[in-house]
């Protein structure tokens, strides 16, 4: 394969139960992904950066939870929150233009058969893994299948779509989605209790972080701030434990494993010496060869396979949108 890296046909045996999905999956859809960081992006104004600053965060869901707690206290204690509940309104708008200025549509990634083919792409793991929070896996998920979603599970299956923490073991040897910093369909209730939205196609995207609903998705920081996001969660919490948890050959897909993602690293690290596919997707020799070093530094006693990622299903070229 192009510079000097296998392809994804010459490793996959058909054995390889457990897919590290991240943002590169989503590029290879849409160039809309493509951005550094959604506090970059977002049209903030000076009063909520200085509150992203005193808050010492770039994630979203964090701020917005400090605030809803702050107007609470407010309220309980006879002080007007006008200007708290701004500050939460310009926020929240801010997230929704952001995510929705660099999020594909619906009806175009639907149009022809992407959504499908990601789709069969995810149901050959017995586990998925994945860091990005936008809705393209969920839509694959949910766009075949008797009832939409068959084959599939993900951990929000009782009657209120709630995740429960006693009720996670895997049956009838579904494909189980998990999402490792949240989703875009996941919300947190003022209770804490994580639950999902439903709604197959284009509605989902507006209504993610309507009224009272926080969103659940750690967007950024360094790996320490999203670790400690993560301990926040049950849901997140146990998603994290169960990939640390996770034993043998996993496939690397569109996941840099840089400064950022020392949480991810550190979960590998549990089997140090397990098999890994590494997808790297090729631009020039020297950046492959240093994404080849990285990793291996990361991983000195693994026996790891690296591949050119534009040769798998979901780095398929074909997947994009024009």
């Amino acid at each position: 394969g192009a510079f000097g890296l296998d392809d994804w046909d010459d490793v996959d045996d058909g054995d390889w139960p457990t897919l590290l999905l991240g943002n590169g999956a989503s590029r290879a859809v849409s160039s809309k992904f493509a951005y550094g960081s959604l506090f970059s992006v977002a049209p903030l104004t000076r009063d909520d950066r200085d509150l992203f600053d005193a808050l010492d965060t770039t994630n979203f869901e964090e701020v917005l939870s400090h605030l809803r707690t702050a107007s609470l206290v407010c309220g309980q204690l006879g002080h007007p929150a006008s200007e708290v509940d701004d500050r939460y309104e310009s926020i929240r708008d801010a997230l929704i233009d952001a995510v929705n200025d660099h999020h594909v549509s619906w009806h175009e990634v639907d149009d022809g058969d992407r959504l499908l083919r990601i789709r069969g792409a995810l149901l050959s793991y017995q586990a998925v893994f994945t860091t990005s929070y936008d809705l393209l896996i969920y839509w694959a998920m949910m766009n075949a299948g008797v009832p939409p979603g068959d084959g599939f599970g993900d951990l929000f299956w009782n009657g209120r779509h709630a995740f429960d923490p006693l009720d996670t073991s895997p049956f009838d040897n579904k494909t189980l989605v998990y999402w490792l910093h949240g989703g875009l369909h996941l919300y947190r209730t003022p209770a804490g209790e994580t639950r999902k939205r439903t709604n197959n196609g284009a509605g989902l995207l507006a209504t993610f972080a309507s009224g009272s609903r926080l969103p659940l998705f750690v967007s950024e920081g360094t790996w320490r701030r999203k670790r400690s996001a993560i301990r926040r969660s049950d849901y997140l919490e146990h998603v994290y434990n169960t990939f640390a948890e996770t034993a043998g050959r996993l496939v690397v897909f569109g996941q840099a494993l840089g400064s950022s993602d020392g949480h991810l690293i550190t979960a590998v690290l549990r089997d140090p010496t397990r098999e890994v596919a590494y997808g790297i997707y090729p631009t020039t020799q020297h950046a492959a060869n240093l994404q080849r070093a990285q990793v291996e530094s990361h991983f000195p006693q693994a026996n790891i396979t690296f591949f050119d990622s534009s040769t798998h299903p979901l780095g398929d070229p074909a997947l994009l949108v024009p």
